[in-house]
């Protein structure tokens, strides 16, 4: 904002500190301000003025407080302890304090991560605001937790000859006061203004003015007074920005100021560098300012990767935006999901770790395939066994067709090197993991951490700083915070140490970090508006980021801090208002031009946001009118900054914008670019034809009517195919679900499922349930066991507990609760199996009879053309009488299987016509009836039997659904009902309401169409069937 509307010029500090560069050249003078980069950037502007800053040196309360007390022995030989000692000693102190549960009403929130952060907290503003333990003596319930652990952490730092940042503080403000000497290297002491002024950081800065230091003069704050918690100096001159919070009593001209506000925090972004483009501004001319560092740094980091701009982040880029990061937020992740393998599978085939050599040059993609082909779910237990499982297996391997001895060979050795990779990835990081559920320590969650980062894939120079600094971080916890808690303690706390900020470029030392030429610049409020550029944006000024909220703090709420000394420890109000300061005297020394703006939808809340007081100050004081009010505020503001760029920016990011631009018409509405779409993006224009086609009532492709290759010729001929029972009742319930699965050969992704209130899912338990059954009676006959004898029901069970064991070898469980209860249920199942054989004693003669095998095909009869068919029968019993019957387990409920529907139910349950003619070939006779035993506790042991005669109509029924897949005709089915549990449901977008009701847009198709289109006779014929 310029000076009266005239030229962009200085500001005030910087005049000053070009002033003092020019008039004492040379000579030593430390510049002392609230952070390293607040000070670089008014150097740097001094230098871009032509003066040299040769001379300062630049420091902080904190590093000049350190350097005086080092230089003069102050701390009587104490070490300074870092932030991981000083948290080791805080902890130490919580657990002695706590011990006596009378200071804290539950005691089982000692362990809590939220109290022992709040306390932690509690404690640093205590030392800092140079309160001591004894001060505390008699106050209210809260601060008697407070004060406990503060003075057994001051005893501790004393008896480890430790001193903290408030130790050093204290002794460098002594030391100034006792003797000028201390800063006799130096020939002025020059500190910025906004420096700290309350506590032991405020008694410091009070000794240096004193003993001689100078408070250098901002650019002036009209309209609110200088907090009493910061040092402050103003100069005479006013510019437009001090008048902010006055605007009635500005009688110039302000420079360039635009509001606006956007839809989300990219549109908002999007808007500023559109601005900036428009404005013919280089990058390095352009610094934004945000509220919320975090929210937008990482949006701009998005925006600016896929764009190409460069950025300079002045408090860092979070490190989860670095692959690095990536790997240690999903190693959390990975352990809390119960060691899930779809979490490591994803960085293993994103190439962000790697094996160690020799499997380092396997790529990533191909050993995740490896990986997931293992099957194993979920459970840290079962990595090993299972991959030492399949490296014992790797000679089992047989060859596929027409694969040669050598191919074999190789693959076996392809298969053998991924899985070696997979156990020398995945093995150390396991055994440095600590157990979850017993108890452990920050170094040892640590140790874990660090294990998985040995393994990361290189990446750019700002991954490699993060690396490094990850790395430092968590050998200083392996090194100092070893107190024993449970694992989600002491996860939170290494989480927290690793929340880091990364510069990029690569930078040293610590936040905030500078600006660079060429690079566009993001910062916050407390380090913006010192880089001089001719165009600053303030971005995120919404209502809740400024000033933001005032909270108490819950262990020493304001009454406290009041009686303590608000001159030591600052209140939540008190808080506030520094913050409206700083932001007021950043506007106040801001130069050029300036935008603020906010979003006005938060999607993390789902709510709408208002603009911030200063926005509608910014407009008062743009149009010299202070009686301006919110409403027209927002008027001003006009539509949200979207996606769409508007038509008075005349500038364009990328294709997007020029493409976007190119469709809104003069009077907003938009064109119909489709055309021009499909015209560029050929495949694009094939799926939108499909979508037009499967909405119109004609069959075609899209409706799942294929066309022969050759004209003239079957779409597809099955004499060769062979059948199972299964893919014929699919033909018969939905053709479209056998044209996937059958014919196109896709299958479900067979990967385990994660259910925390299931363990086996209903194929699963099925497959389990037939193998018990077939085993129990096939081992009661070898033992000679009867059906009614006492050993019957146990001889039962035992193989239960055979079966369960190798399930759980192959399916991983939520938890042994789930895995317990599901065991009893299985069990109480065979309990109902045994009670049915002994209502019915079976008089069986065969077992799971398998039937058309590879080297045995079964050819039946269907309506005078043979069909190869294939299965498993569950049993044959034969009765005294001779007659004949084929049983077939159901683990489910029998509803469905009732005659309502007729045997065939519409040409859906074929399985029964497909067995009895399998055993009539197997047996050279036809079987008497087809039943259904429902053995379990869901099917009440109830039986549907079909006498075999009913069943005669089901040749027809399977040659004319044949001679439908022939012609190519594969339809939707015309019940939605049936795609309530199919494995193509989320191809076919089923979708399934609250209430249970199952909708399909192609059975929907189907259902309309069935009675009028040709197409579909096929399919009518079938239902139509008795």
């Amino acid at each position: 904002m310029a000076a009266n509307g005239a030229g962009y010029g200085a500001c005030a500090l910087v005049a000053e500190l070009d002033r003092i560069a020019r008039g004492e050249g040379y000579s030593r003078k430390v510049l002392v301000a609230r952070n390293p980069g607040e000070g670089r950037e008014l150097l740097a502007q001094v230098a871009l003025r032509g003066t040299s800053w040769a001379g300062f040196e630049l420091r902080t309360l904190g590093t000049l407080a350190a350097e005086i007390v080092r230089l003069g022995g102050h701390l009587g030989g104490r070490t300074v302890a870092d932030a991981f000692e000083v948290q080791a000693l805080v902890e130490q102190a919580i657990d002695e304090a706590l011990a006596d549960g009378h200071l804290l009403p539950y005691p089982e929130l000692v362990e809590r991560v939220g109290l022992r952060e709040a306390v932690r907290r509690s404690v640093a503003a205590l030392r800092m605001g140079g309160v001591r333990a004894a001060a505390l003596a008699g106050r209210a319930a809260s601060p008697k937790i407070a004060g406990a652990v503060l003075g057994r952490y001051e005893e501790l730092l004393a008896w480890e000859g430790m001193a903290d940042g408030a130790s050093v503080l204290k002794a460098a403000a002594a030391a100034v006061r006792r003797d000028s000497a201390s800063l006799s290297r130096a020939r002025r002491v020059l500190l910025l203004p906004c420096i700290c002024n309350r506590g032991l950081p405020g008694s410091f800065a009070r000794s240096l003015i004193d003993r001689g230091a100078t408070l250098l003069a901002a650019d002036p704050v009209e309209g609110l007074p200088a907090p009493a918690g910061i040092h402050w100096r103003s100069a005479g001159a006013k510019v437009a920005g001090s008048w902010l919070h006055r605007p009635d009593a500005y009688r110039g001209t302000t420079g360039p100021i635009e509001l606006f506000a956007a839809s989300s925090v990219t549109d908002e972004l999007r808007g500023v560098l559109r601005r900036a483009m428009a404005k013919g501004r280089r990058w390095d001319e352009v610094e934004i300012v945000a509220t919320d560092p975090i929210v937008y740094g990482s949006a701009l980091h998005a925006v600016a990767e896929a764009m190409g701009i460069p950025v300079t982040y002045a408090t860092g880029l979070a490190v989860e935006r670095t692959r690095p990061g990536r790997v240690a937020a999903a190693y959390f992740r990975w352990v809390e999901s119960d060691f899930h393998e779809a979490r490591i599978r994803a960085l293993i085939e994103a190439n962000d770790i790697r094996p160690p050599p020799p499997g380092d040059d396997i790529p990533g993609a191909r050993l995740a395939r490896s990986l997931r082909r293992l099957r194993i779910g979920w459970g840290r237990d079962r990595y090993l066994g299972r991959i030492e499982h399949a490296l014992a297996r790797i000679s089992a391997m047989r060859p596929r067709s027409d694969e040669s001895e050598e191919e074999l060979a190789g693959r076996r050795e392809r298969r053998r090197e991924e899985l070696c990779a997979l156990r020398s990835l995945i093995a150390p990081v396991l055994a440095a993991t600590p157990a979850v559920e017993g108890r452990t320590s920050a170094a040892k969650v640590a140790t874990g951490v660090g294990a998985l980062l040995r393994h990361l894939a290189p990446g750019t120079d700002t991954d490699d700083t993060a690396r490094g600094r990850l790395a430092r971080h968590l050998e200083r916890i392996e090194a100092t915070l070893h107190r024993v808690t449970d694992y989600a303690a002491a996860a939170a706390t290494v989480q927290g140490f690793l929340r880091l900020s990364i510069p990029t470029p690569r930078d040293e030392g610590m936040a905030p970090w500078g600006s660079a030429p060429g690079h566009l610049y993001l910062t916050d409020v407390d380090h913006g508006g010192a880089t001089g550029r001719p165009y600053t944006a303030i971005v995120g000024m919404d209502a809740g980021r400024l000033p933001g909220s005032s909270r108490e703090d819950p262990l020493l709420p304001d009454g406290d801090r009041c009686r303590l000394g608000a001159e030591a420890l600052p209140l939540a109000t008190q808080d506030a208002a520094e913050r409206r300061f700083r932001f007021a005297q950043l506007v106040a020394r801001l130069r050029g031009e300036l935008s603020m703006s906010y979003t006005r939808w938060d999607p993390s809340q789902a709510r709408h946001l208002a603009p911030a007081p200063e926005m509608l100050q910014a407009l008062r004081l743009r149009e010299g009118d202070p009686s301006l009010s919110f409403e027209e505020l927002q008027r001003s503001l006009g539509a949200s900054e979207s996606r769409l760029p508007r038509a008075e920016t005349a500038a364009d990011l990328d294709e997007a914008d020029l493409w976007l631009r190119l469709l809104a018409a003069p009077d907003g509405t938009m064109l119909d670019g489709g055309s021009a779409v499909a015209r560029a993006q050929p495949r694009l224009a094939r799926g939108r034809a499909a979508h037009d086609a499967r909405r119109r009532d004609t069959a075609s492709v899209h409706t799942g009517f294929l066309a022969p290759p050759t004209p003239g010729e079957p779409f597809r001929d099955f004499s060769e195919w062979t059948f199972s029972a299964t893919s014929l009742g699919n033909l018969g319930t939905c053709p479209r679900r056998f044209l996937l699965g059958s014919v196109l050969g896709a299958s479900p992704p067979d990967d385990p499922v994660f259910d925390p209130d299931r363990w086996l899912n209903a194929l699963q338990r099925g497959t389990l349930l037939h193998e018990v059954y077939e085993r129990t009676l096939a081992v009661a006959r070898e033992r000679g066991v009867e059906i009614g004898d006492n050993a019957f029901p146990a001889l039962a069970l035992a193989q239960v507990d055979r079966a369960v064991a190798s399930a759980i070898r192959r399916v991983p469980t939520p938890s042994a609760l789930v895995r317990e209860l599901e065991i009893e249920a299985l069990r109480d199942d065979v309990r109902s199996f045994v009670d049915m054989v002994r209502s019915r004693p079976p008089s069986w003669t065969r077992l799971e009879m398998s039937f058309g095998g590879p080297d045995d095909p079964l050819t039946i009869d269907v309506a005078g053309t043979p069909a190869r068919v294939r299965g498993v029968v569950d049993r044959i019993d034969e009765g005294e009488d001779g007659e004949v019957r084929v049983v077939d387990y159901k683990t489910g409920r029998s509803s469905g299987y009732d005659t309502a529907g007729g045997p065939f139910d519409g040409g859906r349950r074929l399985q029964g016509y497909v067995y009895v003619e399998a055993v009539r070939g197997e047996l050279g006779r036809r079987p008497d009836a087809m039943e259904y035993h429902f053995p379990t506790r869901r099917g009440e042991n109830h039986v549907e039997s079909i006498a075999a005669y009913r069943l005669h109509r089901g040749a027809t029924l399977v040659a004319t659904l044949l001679e439908g897949a022939r012609r190519g005709r594969f339809p939707a089915t015309d019940t939605p009902a049936d795609c309530r549990y199919c494995d193509f449901g989320v191809v076919c977008a089923v979708r399934t309401d609250r209430w249970g009701n199952v909708s399909c847009r192609h059975a929907d198709w189907t259902k309309r169409n069935l009675g009028s289109l040709p197409e579909l006779d096929s399919l009518r014929r079938v239902r139509n069937v008795p």
